[in-house]
């Protein structure tokens, strides 16, 4: 993973591409977002591999849907898939982080080698991101191991990751995957053999999954990943190992920014478009759209922000910020009083707007984090 503060298509114009051995041709529809080429299939062979394995689960084929939906948040724009479905073979996992003991405190302060070492000598191999993924998701494609909504208590994540690296496995008995995968977050990083291959970032980075952090409703999720030197080892970062035949899909990520903020001139094609998202939002100020500007705070997310103003002895107007999906949605609106103005402070991830109402002039602040939109209460001079 980059750089995080804790530890993030809306308008995304992005090419996304999960890439495999073999590739299929692109729908028109996935065109914009990204395709999905076949994993290894499942044949009679790998079937036959779900018989019981001591200390693993089967995995069975099927689609893992990669990544988070564009709609939803929080999300890592920049480093996740949008959703993406990605037809998965079956394979073993590890019940529990190596050394897969229930008590014992997990292997930790490896590299990706040793890890890979580690699990050869038990004739097993390091999984892949997207098989980690799957086992972590199951067949209901949950966000969680547990379910969609987050709960902090089940696998004992918003802690810091060298807190929770020390956890004995097995402490929390309802962190457990649909597939029975226990412990994949809320203790040590997990080592996949799987490149971080993310846009511009150095490809030379491996993929961690699972883990810890502070921002537990970030991390916990089953999309999150992490990327570090392949050579590099922490006392957060361990290890589980799969097996079976390899699942050869990838995460292949292409990085697409527009400008970072800039003011929009087609404001009557703009509200053509918008109209019922606005009207729902801002009501009759939606009838006259005054000013919008293209937000992009990070890679791979792209956002408006419309103005629209209304004559009730003097001119009131509101703002709301829209995320162009599957279809068209608000994801904050406010009031900002006469003619407001948008300004850029420094770092695109937040912005603020300027206006002028009965009381006076005032600022407000709009921050981005992980596709969340924050709108903070109006300030004054």
């Amino acid at each position: 993973m980059v750089k995080r503060s804790v530890v993030l298509v809306a308008f995304v114009s992005a090419l996304m591409v999960v890439s495999a051995c073999k590739r299929s041709a692109p729908s028109t529809a996935d065109a914009d977002r990204g395709t999905a080429a076949p994993a290894s299939r499942p044949t009679a062979e790998s079937d036959a591999l779900g018989a019981p394995r001591t200390g693993m689960a089967w995995i069975p084929a099927g689609v893992l849907r990669a990544g988070t939906p564009v709609d939803r948040v929080p999300r890592v724009p920049d480093e996740e898939l949008p959703d993406l479905p990605i037809e998965m073979g079956g394979f073993y996992i590890d019940v529990m982080p190596w050394p897969n003991e229930p008590g014992a405190i997990p292997t930790s302060s490896v590299t990706r080698d040793e890890a890979a070492s580690l699990c050869a000598s038990k004739g097993k191999r390091l999984c892949t991101e997207l098989e980690w993924e799957r086992a972590c998701k199951a067949d209901g494609n949950a966000t969680y191991e547990y379910g969609d909504a987050y709960r902090a208590a089940a696998c004992g994540t918003g802690v810091s990751p060298e807190e929770a690296a020390r956890r004995p496995i097995g402490e929390h008995a309802q962190c457990k995957s649909g597939f029975g995968v226990a412990d994949m977050h809320g203790g040590a990083w997990e080592w996949t053999s799987s490149a971080w291959a993310r846009g511009h970032k150095d490809s030379s980075l491996g993929v961690l999954r699972g883990g810890n952090a502070v921002a537990g409703e970030l991390v916990g999720r089953c999309a999150n990943a992490l990327g570090r030197r392949a050579t590099s080892k922490s006392p957060t970062m361990g290890l589980r190992c799969c097996a079976g035949p390899k699942n050869e899909a990838t995460v292949d990520l292409a990085l697409t920014k527009p400008p970072a903020f800039e003011r929009i001139g087609a404001l009557n094609e703009l509200h053509d478009a918008w109209e019922p998202a606005l009207r729902s939002a801002i009501g009759t100020a939606a009838n006259n759209v005054t000013r919008a500007w293209r937000w992009a705070p990070v890679a791979n997310e792209e956002l408006f922000i419309i103005v629209g103003c209304k004559q009730v002895g003097t001119q009131t107007c509101s703002m709301a910020i829209g995320r162009d999906g599957a279809t068209k949605s608000i994801v904050a609106s406010a009031e900002v009083g006469r003619m407001p103005n948008m300004l850029r402070l420094g770092d695109v991830r937040h912005l603020r707007i300027r206006g002028l109402d009965m009381h006076g002039t005032f600022g407000r602040d709009i921050t981005y984090v992980y596709g969340n939109v924050d709108l903070a209460n109006p300030r004054r001079p």
